[in-house]
């Protein structure tokens, strides 16, 4: 009989999947379903993803929830419109059922409501969290207090993320300190995850992934989401520069003396950058750029990938540019077929100015960024690579490992373990500087980047010249839009204003992937 019953789950998988217009639909091995497509302001549509391997079928723990601005709400006004009419009475339960997001799951309830609190108990026992911003969050954090159940939940993300959580949410008084540290109630349990991936873990393409589910594994890379736009003193430790992109007279203020705590405390989701380095006494001020981060999911009998960011910048404005690192991760995976889609945001439209990005893209950029993506698929293509680095390089990141958890020893706080690709900034040599053990001070941070010039990254983002552009070369990815913001002024939803452009830049960029702007609601197989 549960023979019998899986066999059906799995040709309304394969309905689903058809409906949704993916081309692998004949053996679909994701899931996504879209729980919040939005970056506000309306605050019942803001970052939210479930993510499941379809062969775990609707069992205990294997749903994944990847960001939770909105959770629960958006859970049960699925099920509201998709559960039929007349259950209880012309529909027996209990029922498993046939359309919708959940098709296949079972439903013992007439209640929308009652339905959801049983998946969000039973169903969902991780939360990949990309950035603790609000819109990424909220809906996590309230219904966790209300729906306890046997086991906690665990929150997974960056170090950083984690130490965000237990300093300004779980901390007393923004919210109880429902997790099991620091004698909380024990409602949630921290993961703190290693940057790149932990290479004791995993073997072949599946190296460095973490098991979240029994056929879910992770692997995730820190982001840039902009920078502060706060004008602060530096403290801590120091970090990576991207000189020129910012304008340095915005820098100066007479807020405090160098290297003192604020009452704000220290973050270390803040990377700090040389820009607007301090000579010899006078008070020092930078910028700090926000970390975020983007996760490779995959199934791991299939090999199957998702890769989906969280709130991201272009590397071309970017004080700290990190996106290249991904696509140099991803463009193996596409090259063998693995990666099936990336999930991006695309906040605005191109009529929003370089200056008011705060951290996003845009299609301008987004086209951008899979230019580069495309010019390292070619690359792999011609020159096939490993997916582990060599001998001598897993000697440079374990040295640098090192260095680097000896320094957060000694500086304090709680920023978790430090990432092995995290990298520690080369000494500058400027004289008249007021210098740290480690180089300048700045404010701490969990996964620094390395040092480079205007010269290196121009080096790094630039396409090497002996390749030429091959049209379609990203035929059969597909590019799902995340994070748009609404206008709210009675013209052209944003939606349709940032699709029609990402295709005329398309018409003349012949990337070849396909582009998708959510919905809430949506379901999604791959």
């Amino acid at each position: 009989m549960k023979r019998k019953r899986n066999c059906r789950i799995y040709d309304l998988s394969q309905k689903m999947a058809k409906q949704d217009g993916t081309k692998n639909a004949c053996q679909p091995a994701l899931q996504v379903i879209v729980l919040g497509s939005g970056g506000g302001p309306q605050e019942h549509n803001v970052t939210a993803f479930l993510v499941r391997s379809i062969r775990s079928d609707w069992t205990r723990g294997s749903i994944v929830a990847l960001d939770a601005g909105v959770h629960l709400s958006a859970i049960t006004q699925i099920l509201e419109e998709t559960q039929p009419a007349g259950l209880g009475t012309d529909v027996a339960l209990p029922h498993i059922l046939e359309s919708g997001p959940f098709a296949g799951m079972e439903i013992r309830s007439t209640s929308a409501s009652t339905n959801a609190a049983y998946i969000t108990r039973h169903l969902i026992d991780t939360y990949l969290i990309t950035h603790p911003h609000l819109d990424h969050i909220s809906g996590f954090v309230i219904n966790t207090a209300g729906l306890p159940g046997t086991r906690p939940k665990r929150i997974a993300g960056l170090p950083s993320t984690i130490s965000a959580f237990k300093q300004h949410i779980f901390n007393n008084v923004i919210w109880p300190n429902l997790s099991d540290e620091n004698n909380g109630a024990g409602l949630v349990t921290y993961t703190r995850l290693v940057e790149g991936g932990s290479l004791a873990l995993g073997e072949g393409a599946g190296k460095g992934y973490l098991e979240i589910t029994d056929d879910l594994t992770v692997k995730v890379f820190s982001v840039s989401h902009g920078h502060c736009i706060e004008r602060h003193t530096h403290r801590g430790s120091t970090s990576s520069s991207r000189f020129g992109s910012v304008d340095p007279t915005s820098l100066a203020s007479p807020r405090g003396l160098h290297g003192s705590f604020a009452a704000s405390g220290t973050s270390p989701l803040f990377r700090s950058t040389g820009a607007g380095v301090p000579s010899a006494g006078q008070d020092g001020e930078s910028v700090c750029v926000y970390d975020s981060s983007a996760y490779f999911i995959r199934d791991a009998l299939s090999g199957r990938e998702v890769l989906m960011f969280g709130d991201v910048e272009p590397d071309s404005v970017s004080l700290s540019p990190r996106n290249l690192g991904i696509w140099q991760e991803a463009a193996p995976r596409i090259a063998k077929g693995n990666l099936a889609a990336i999930f991006i945001e695309c906040s605005y439209d191109d009529s929003q100015t370089d200056d008011r990005l705060f951290g996003h893209l845009t299609p301008r950029y987004i086209i951008q960024e899979m230019k580069a993506l495309a010019a390292e698929v070619e690359l792999v293509r011609q020159t096939p690579v490993k997916f582990e680095p060599s001998k001598k390089r897993k000697r440079e990141l374990e040295e640098v490992n090192r260095r680097t958890n000896r320094s957060i020893a000694r500086s304090g706080g709680d920023e978790g373990p430090v990432s092995p690709k995290s990298i520690r900034p080369r000494r500058r040599s400027d004289s008249g500087s007021v210098r740290s053990e480690n180089g300048y001070d700045s404010p701490r941070i969990s996964t620094p980047t390395a040092e480079m010039s205007l010269k290196d990254l121009d080096a790094r983002i630039t396409p090497p010249l002996s390749l030429r552009q091959i049209p379609n070369i990203l035929k059969g990815l597909k590019v799902v839009i995340i994070h748009v913001k609404e206008k709210l002024n009675g013209g052209e939803s944003p939606r349709d204003t940032i699709l029609r452009e990402l295709l005329q830049h398309e018409k003349d960029a012949e990337l070849g992937c396909e582009f998708i702007v959510s919905q809430k609601g949506q379901s999604l197989m791959f």
